[in-house]
């Protein structure tokens, strides 16, 4: 009857249970380094040996592969333990068929390596996967799935037809074998899991899906630190899905992390990532992190994991043993006083929240956002200044950064300085892809989805910034009708003095030379109108092409006027049946003075 064999080794699968050895202990009577063998899908074993001198190991392996796909399914490799590169792969133009299966793929040889510590890890796919794109199919009777592979594309455009090879791959999994011999008294075991971690300032390998973990250290002096990230870029969206980071705890500002210019192919799947250098960083304050989005993590691989699938994640080592005790753990006890907090937005909302400065204030502004495929935001935040209306700070494709999960998730975190005054902050959300109904991968800081501001400094005192919900009243404001929804008809009057110059600020829909939401200005004596919304006048407010926008002065005689807003049944605040004007709160019409 056949065991399972995996001597020595340790096997992963998707919650990364393990057999290890106690000790590292001294191979003298058995030549054999490991014998992996009895494999079940999603299998990944690893081992670990040491070689005494240089040595020539024996090596049989049968692995899997399938003709439409460019990788095998099944193969094992050996890694330097201390470089993390391999110095052995099962590839498929060094093998020969094995027997008559169709799929399954044999090596026999030798090869020498030198003194060193190496890493023996062998793979075996869950899933039939037909490319780097995600596509994979773990129940070959759902018809959608088949379908979705036969006719998808990978991110790089390569279409993968269905085969059978996949039947013939399970019935022939028993098959499998990793072998590897030296001479008697060659080698010394030891646990690769283990030597990992004993090394590390900060360990984040081996995360799972939907992963984020901070961790501070402190550098009493200039240090060089060896730097192990693996992650997952996505090539489609052009940004890492799976990522590390490096924050100064003091300035908050980012040190390093990972991008596509930084990292190289790590292996496996084309969009495994690595960083492995060594990083100068003066003596400070640093926060560590790291973050996975919700899927092909470590123990749940959709493509072949890394080379070094027991480094992914982020690992930092001082690049000198010495320098060790120059490191500390640092407890990030930094904390700013929240002004505006307008977080866990849902979808189809409109926000608002005002606040005062009473001096020039540095405020620090954190917004999560989506920024949509018609190159525009669809969820965002911005600040007006209520005095003016005009637009201070706003969320753009220029100022926010990949938040991490899908490419559309958009962040701002960064510092404006305003001057004394009022100020309003909107935040905005379209009909999908918002807090707890994410139609792609969430952000990491997916509770921050919205806007927030908080002070600067220690001594900062959030009472001297007050806060209110409507906008306050103001002596320039002689007329506020905006946020007008559909099929509405609405009136403000005012009266002036004397001969007086105003600002007309409207927002409504028109389209062929015609306004649908517009707005006018009748005497109250005569009832003459003497301002109206007209098309002509009006010129493109951003998002869709009738959303039209007035910005107009004009002079009125000292009397009584009344200012009207109409609309029609479709498009107007909050539900636009388009694209979004860029200041949708403003549909309607304000008239202030001059």
């Amino acid at each position: 009857m056949k065991h399972k064999s995996h001597p020595g080794g340790v096997l992963f699968w998707a919650t990364f249970s393990f057999f290890v050895l106690a000790l590292p202990v001294l191979i003298s009577a058995n030549d054999i380094i490991c014998d992996f063998t009895d494999f079940s899908r999603g299998d990944l074993v690893v081992d670990g040996f040491e070689l005494k001198n240089k040595t020539e190991i024996s090596i049989e392996a049968i692995g899997a592969e399938f003709q439409r796909s460019d990788f095998m399914m099944a193969y094992g490799w050996i890694i330097d333990a201390d470089t993390r590169e391999p110095v052995w792969i099962l590839a498929n133009e060094d093998t020969k068929r094995y027997r008559r299966t169709r799929t399954l793929r044999e090596y026999t040889d030798n090869i020498s390596l030198p003194t060193g510590r190496y890493e023996i890890i062998y793979f075996v796919g869950e899933s039939f996967i037909f490319s780097d794109g995600n596509i994979i199919i773990k129940d070959f009777e759902d018809v959608g799935n088949v379908l979705e592979a036969i006719f998808g594309s990978d991110d790089d455009g390569d279409t993968y037809i269905l085969g059978g090879d996949y039947d013939d791959f399970f019935d022939e999994i028993d098959e499998l074998k990793f072998t590897i011999r030296a001479p008697s008294g060659t080698f010394v075991k030891f646990n690769p899991v283990e030597y990992v971690k004993a090394k590390a300032i900060i360990d984040f390998s081996k995360p799972e899906d939907d992963f984020l973990e901070k961790k501070g250290f402190t550098l009493k002096k200039d240090l060089s630190l060896t730097i192990h990230a693996i992650g997952e870029y996505s090539s489609g969206d052009r940004v890492f899905v799976d990522f590390g980071w490096i924050m100064n705890a003091d300035t908050r500002e980012k040190v390093w992390q990972m991008d596509k210019w930084n990292t190289s192919w790590a292996g496996g799947g084309r969009k495994n990532r690595y960083f492995n250098e060594e990083v100068d960083l003066p003596a400070g304050n640093y926060i560590a992190g790291f973050a996975t989005d919700d899927s092909h993590a470590f123990g749940e691989w959709n493509v072949p994991p890394p080379y070094d699938p027991l480094h992914y994640g982020l690992t930092i080592f001082p690049a000198d043993e010495k320098d060790r005790k120059h490191i500390t753990d640092f407890v990030d006890d930094y904390s700013e006083p929240t002004i505006i907090s307008i977080t866990k937005v849902r979808n189809n909302r409109f926000e608002q929240k005002g606040f005062t400065l009473k001096k020039e204030t540095n405020l620090h502004i954190f917004a999560l956002g989506e920024f949509g495929y018609s190159d525009e935001f669809a969820d965002y935040g911005w600040i007006e200044d209520i005095s003016s209306t005009e637009i201070v700070w706003e969320m753009t494709e220029y100022n926010t950064d990949h938040a991490g999960g899908g490419k559309k998730n958009r962040k701002f975190d960064g510092i404006i300085t305003l001057p004394k005054g009022d100020y309003m902050v909107y935040y905005v959300t379209d009909d999908s892809h918002a807090y707890r109904r994410w139609n792609t991968s969430a952000p990491i800081e997916r509770d921050m989805w919205g806007i927030s501001i908080y002070g600067m400094g220690k001594n900062f005192d959030p009472k001297s910034v007050p806060t209110f919900d409507d906008l306050p009243e103001s002596g320039n404001i002689l007329v506020n009708l905006v946020g007008i929804g559909d099929n509405e008809e609405v009136r403000q009057s005012f009266e002036l003095n004397k001969e007086q110059k105003v600002k007309i600020i409207a927002l409504g829909e028109g389209d062929d030379g015609q306004m649908h939401d517009y707005g006018w200005i009748e005497e109250a004596e005569t009832g003459d109108v003497v301002w109206e919304m007209t098309y002509r006048k009006t010129k493109r407010a951003g998002g869709a092409r009738k959303n039209r926008m007035v910005n107009a002065d004009i002079t009125l005689e000292a009397g009584k006027y009344y200012v009207y807003f109409e609309t029609d049944g479709s498009h107007s605040f909050p539900e636009f049946n388009a694209s979004r004007p860029d200041n949708p709160q403003k549909w309607g019409i304000r008239v202030l003075k001059e």
